[in-house]
């Protein structure tokens, strides 16, 4: 695997925070300002740890300044790929997303619906401006070699475009993306296979600890897997866990505190939980530093693997051949032997998210759930289909946040595991 960290530009004159006050900036070569500067500092201090081969930027000068200063503890120069500017915005560019709606109405309506539909006056359409950036991509992948890790510093219509492309999400879900300023978002690419896997989407911890948010007053869901267990990856051989009923290990308990220690400062109205002992040993440390009262919930179960509960990977294959190659290859048509299938949890998740958006307005609610019922609820909130969850990462007493404005789910972070070891 080829580790790759695409990072957006620190804070220019222009970042005012996205709405109608907002300039389209696009090619128009703005420097860094001073709190920009900091930003790519504080980045470079979280990224010193990275083992970086290689750091590739727009040309521009704001993204070239922080790529500059985050390549500096790795001793790297910096490579300028042109496909890794920003958009040419033609005739909105310098201009206030008002004024572009007022002149432009039909056009920015649809812009604002599905950017990769339309061409801006004088400029270049989306669509164009994610196939250079895609080519700028593979030309850096083609200088390196497995194992290695590179990052890719460019401006946010650049990044968001580039994280939809290689997670695969449909057109509209472009604008459901949040990309912050000096964000971190850290893929996996597979030379051989070609496949890209989110490992994590719009870290910016080490900018501002607390949780970020999207404007609207629509419920904020903080999505937490359950710590480790010795049936978990990394404590042992890993076994389908399913409903059988194991506590935390000794790490998992740990990582319980860190995540109390986290979002201890949150505005945390509700818990809920699955109802199994792990889920429930990790979120009790949180719940009882904010005075809340632990719901468990039948909706964040993990799945029913049926007779493969308690299986190890290798006795699976074994006893089921070509169900766990399924499983491995197009997992939304597996049905478990007296168990569960996605679309039976992907249902209950559901009814369990309309339910909080009607009971939570506003509000920010914490969920603890297990591996796969993350996925699911993460490739649901993505509108990524089922067979889709390997592309996936979640790691135990990892954090997501999302938060629903209107009728859609917003994306504001995926795996966010900083607080559980120094640097991320």
């Amino acid at each position: 695997m080829i580790r790759i960290i695409i990072i957006r530009h620190g804070r220019t004159a222009w970042n005012v925070g996205e709405g109608q006050g907002e300039r389209f900036r696009g090619v128009i070569d703005l420097p860094l300002a001073d709190e920009g500067v900091i930003q790519a500092q504080v980045t470079a201090r979280r990224l010193a740890a990275e083992p970086l081969a290689g750091i590739y930027s727009s040309p521009l000068q704001r993204a070239v300044h922080t790529a500059q200063i985050i390549a500096a503890p790795h001793g790297l120069d910096v490579q300028t790929l042109p496909g890794l500017g920003s958009m040419n915005y033609g005739d909105w560019a310098g201009q206030r997303h008002a004024d572009v709606a007022q002149r432009w109405p039909d056009l920015y309506r649809r812009w604002r619906h599905n950017p990769f539909s339309v061409s801006i006056p004088g400029g270049e359409s989306t669509a164009d401006l994610r196939a250079r950036a895609l080519d700028a991509l593979h030309q850096a992948l083609d200088r390196h070699s497995d194992g290695q890790t590179i990052a890719i510093v460019s401006h946010q219509v650049v990044t968001r475009t580039l994280v939809c492309a290689l997670a695969g999400l449909p057109d509209p879900a472009y604008w459901h993306i949040h990309q912050d300023l000096c964000n971190l978002n850290r893929f996996d690419y597979d030379p051989v296979g070609g496949t890209f896997t989110i490992i994590g989407l719009n870290d910016t911890c080490h900018l501002e600890p607390s949780l970020t948010r999207a404007r609207g007053e629509g419920v904020r869901l903080v999505l937490i897997r359950h710590g480790q267990t010795a049936w978990n990856e990394g404590a042992g051989q890993e076994r389908f866990r399913g409903r059988t009923d194991l506590p935390l290990d000794e790490i998992g308990q740990s990582q319980a505190r860190a995540v109390a220690a986290r979002l201890e400062g949150e505005p945390i109205a509700a818990v809920y939980t699955s109802p199994l002992l792990r889920a429930r040993q990790t979120i009790t440390p949180l719940a009882e530093k904010l005075g809340l009262a632990i719901q468990p919930h039948d909706g964040l179960l993990d799945i029913n693997y049926g007779d493969w509960q308690g299986l190890t990977h290798a006795q699976a294959a074994a006893a089921y051949p070509e169900l766990y190659a399924c499983w491995r290859t197009t997992p939304s048509q597996v049905h478990f032997p007296g168990g569960e299938s996605l679309a039976d949890v992907q249902t209950r998740l559901c009814s369990l998210l309309d339910d909080l958006a009607a009971r939570h307005p506003g509000q920010v609610v914490a969920l603890v759930g297990h591996q796969i019922v993350n996925k699911i609820l993460t490739c649901t909130l993505l509108d990524l289909d089922l067979d889709q969850i390997w592309r996936v990462r979640q790691d135990t007493a990892s954090l997501n946040l999302f938060q629903r404005t209107g009728d859609a789910w917003h994306t504001l972070s995926l795996n966010d595991t900083c607080h559980l070891a120094p640097g991320g």
